[in-house]
């Protein structure tokens, strides 16, 4: 199989696997958020939030590590596997009686306890599966993380759907995260069986003084990427009220769904790239090259609709009576979307290379600016300042990224098409802005539909877009001359 053909199906399949993801839980969420309110909203969402880095304390690395180890020697997959696994269980049921004691010692509300403690079993089986999941990517397989994703989120949506319907305790919809989630388990290791025959449960710790270490970058890394991008929540919740999580959290929820395009390139290109920078330099560059030019092109317009009908976005989303406060918010955040997403190459190219150390260090101190900053920001601002902390945190961390890949950034970014793009689409903002109407709303899909074709034609390569289609599904391209 061609590496083209290769990276085209795994992509299809990453998509299908994060879409379907991204549909239910984004659907059960604004439901939430438009039917219980903003109070009892934010307590739902504090809970998934925790449980959510409660995870990523669970795999401390485990997933990311085993799928680029397996990806690089697939004949050692069973000893990382096991060694992994292993780690992996100690950290979840760690994981799981830190969220009991979180929820027990904090004075919060018997809903957002309660909800808490149900959400730690949700956090048990996602972290379990997730490993399975690492395991698939290592091997490439990824068709089976979308069976059973599907699975997972299919039977999520029907059942949170018929239980608002019929108005129920929003305790039920907690139950209902954790069982679909403990069935996707026992659904996933049916097929790691698959994809790796001699599998074995069992429990056997790391010997080598370098395999630990290695799990220690990794898990800091991990832990401490998701703190400084997700701690708000939580501290808004200690410092602040129920309300301005649930404003805050209504916001990050539109957010997720376009961060979920660099979830999708990372999840397809990890191992082509953990590989390639053992088998292939050259081409290590050039796919990395693509995953970032492709990501530059797609987050200028989705940052620019975002920041100029911040108002229309919110209220066609959650109505105008309970949600005001998040269109400022909404637009920082449109700000955050575009520097995320320029600094998402970079970072897997840190990864890829064996530089994963470089991105633990940034992450932690990334943390203690946002805790720092938040400290001042959130008393006084709330989910407002929150937002501008989070903004402030992002570019430092997107800059040292940058900078620690600099050749790179060169000669990626420095070219005249580059910042003739950037500068076009920074002029364009500022004349949709000030000539702001209903109509450029709706029509704004179609501005940005015209904005990616003619990039396609006139920023990729033949040989880029000979790697994204295939020679049958291929859009033409338009000659001018």
């Amino acid at each position: 199989m061609s590496q083209a053909v290769r990276i085209r199906r795994n992509y299809f399949y990453s998509v299908l696997s994060i879409s379907s993801r991204l549909i239910s839980n984004v659907i059960v969420f604004w439901i939430i958020a438009r039917f219980y309110g903003p109070v009892l909203f934010g307590q739902f969402a504090f809970a998934q939030t925790l449980a959510t880095i409660f995870i990523i304390s669970a795999d401390f690395g485990f997933d990311i590590l085993l799928t680029n180890e397996v990806a690089r020697n697939k004949d050692k997959a069973l000893q990382y596997f096991q060694q992994y696994f292993t780690l992996k269980l100690i950290f979840t049921l760690l994981s799981m009686a830190g969220m009991w004691l979180f929820a027990i010692f904090n004075d919060f509300s018997f809903y957002a306890t309660t909800l808490i403690i149900v959400f730690s079993l949700y956090m048990v089986f996602t972290a379990l599966t997730n490993f399975l999941f690492a395991l698939y990517k290592g091997f490439e397989k990824l068709e089976y993380e979308t069976r059973v994703s599907l699975f997972i989120n299919g039977a999520l949506l029907i059942c949170v759907l018929v239980l608002i319907i019929s108005k129920v305790d929003i305790l039920y919809i907690a139950y209902t995260f954790a069982i679909t989630r403990m069935l996707g388990f026992v659904f996933g290791i049916k097929f790691a069986a698959i994809v790796l025959k001699s599998i074995r449960f069992r429990l056997q710790l790391p010997k080598f003084k370098e395999e630990r270490n290695k799990i220690v970058v990794y898990g800091l890394h991990l832990v401490f990427s998701y703190l400084f991008f997700q701690l708000d929540t939580i501290l808004l919740a200690i410092w602040k009220s129920d309300y301005d999580v649930g404003i805050y959290q209504s916001v990050f929820k539109i957010i997720l769904i376009f961060l979920t395009l660099p979830e999708i390139f990372v999840n397809t290109l990890l191992p082509v790239l953990s590989r390639l920078n053992v088998e292939n330099h050259s081409q290590w560059e050039g796919v990395g090259y693509l995953m970032n030019k492709l990501l530059f092109i797609v987050i200028i317009p989705v940052s620019l609709i975002l920041f100029v009908f911040a108002d229309k976005i919110i209220v066609l989303i959650y109505g105008a009576q309970n949600y005001q406060d998040a269109i400022p918010i909404l637009r920082i955040f449109s700000i955050i979307l575009f520097v995320r997403f320029n600094l998402e190459t970079y970072a897997l190219m840190l990864t890829t290379a064996n530089r994963q150390k470089i991105r633990m260090y940034v992450v932690i101190i990334a943390s203690a600016l946002n805790i720092c900053l938040n400290y001042f920001a959130i008393p006084k601002y709330g989910a407002y300042g929150a937002a501008i902390v989070s903004l402030m945190t992002n570019t430092v961390v997107g800059i040292i990224y940058i900078a620690s890949t600099l050749p790179l950034f060169y000669k990626w970014m420095i070219n005249a098409r580059m910042i003739s793009l950037l500068t076009i689409a920074l002029i364009v903002a500022l004349a949709i802005w000030f000539f702001n109407s209903m109509i450029l709303f709706y029509i704004s899909p179609i501005l940005a539909g015209v904005y990616l074709l003619l990039a396609y034609n006139f920023l990729l390569s033949e040989e880029e877009i000979q790697l994204i289609f295939s020679d049958r599904f291929r859009i033409p391209r338009i000659n001018f001359k």
